[in-house]
């Protein structure tokens, strides 16, 4: 698995290293060719090159379609369960502006609270240390609703309504730290670089006896192999990272963010 200080480069600078690692590898196959028993195995394997290029192009292209598929449907859900942690939170305030006493300005400061917590944990959501602000402040949401809503018909209405969206609110948020730890495994991104170094490696065999040949050829799939892994890695953690899904939504709604 890649380190995980690389999801805290830019675009650009993540997008250069992938570059540069399959550029090196390209032009290591690439001086590879030169040696007589490359030159040799190319000219054995000419009848086959098509058909090996075509597998191999084929196995990297599903594996990485597949993976990029997945990839950005955890991501897709990940920003839905952001937003529904939102709304949660969205109508607990709605509710809290209906009611009566002196406890609605204390029960208003443990929401932002939990939504100032919950910014604060959000680099670091999948260790447990980093969790237990925003856990503390749920717990305390939860004990205000049972026990500051027991005066008044009213109050205990909205008590069972609150009590519905608070439910509501803590299963999105362990749909949000579940994602958080649903990231590409060490095993598929061994097989995607696997994949791609197959695929390089058969084409400068194949075109071993033409160099310029194998030269454009090299120089396309370090393009078409550097934008896949980029694609992939750019969208593996979706709270990490310059693409990262923001708690800005979770801030607001709790009326903390303007």
């Amino acid at each position: 698995m890649p380190p995980d200080f690389i999801y805290a480069w830019s675009a650009t600078g993540m997008f250069l290293i992938i570059l540069a690692g399959v550029g090196i590898t390209a032009l290591l196959l690439h001086a590879a060719c030169f040696a007589r028993p490359l030159a040799s195995l190319s000219k054995r394997l000419a009848d086959l090159s098509p058909v090996l290029m075509t597998l191999c192009g084929t196995l990297f292209v599903l594996n990485v379609t597949f993976l990029a598929n997945s990839v950005w449907q955890i991501e897709n859900d990940a920003r839905e369960t952001v937003n529904a942690e939102a709304r949660s939170l969205k109508v607990i305030r709605i509710y809290m502006d209906a009611m009566t006493g002196p406890s609605r300005e204390g029960f208003g400061r443990i929401i932002e609270g939990y939504a100032q917590a919950v910014a604060a944990e959000w680099p670091m959501m999948t260790s447990s240390t980093h969790r237990a602000a925003a856990e503390s402040q749920l717990k305390d949401i939860y004990a205000g609703t049972i026990q500051g809503f027991s005066a008044g018909d009213q109050n205990r209405t909205l008590q069972q309504r609150i009590l519905a969206a608070l439910d509501q609110l803590s299963n999105a948020r362990q749909q949000r730290l579940s994602m958080a730890q649903e990231v590409v495994s060490g095993g598929q991104w061994f097989t995607v670089t696997a994949l791609g170094f197959l695929l390089m490696t058969v084409i400068a065999v194949c075109h071993g006896r033409f160099p310029l040949a194998r030269s454009v050829a090299l120089s396309a799939v370090t393009v078409a192999i550097t934008v896949s892994l980029f694609v992939i890695l750019a969208h593996d953690r979706p709270f990490v990272g310059f693409n990262a899904i923001s708690p800005q939504p979770i801030v607001s709604a709790a009326g903390s963010g303007g």
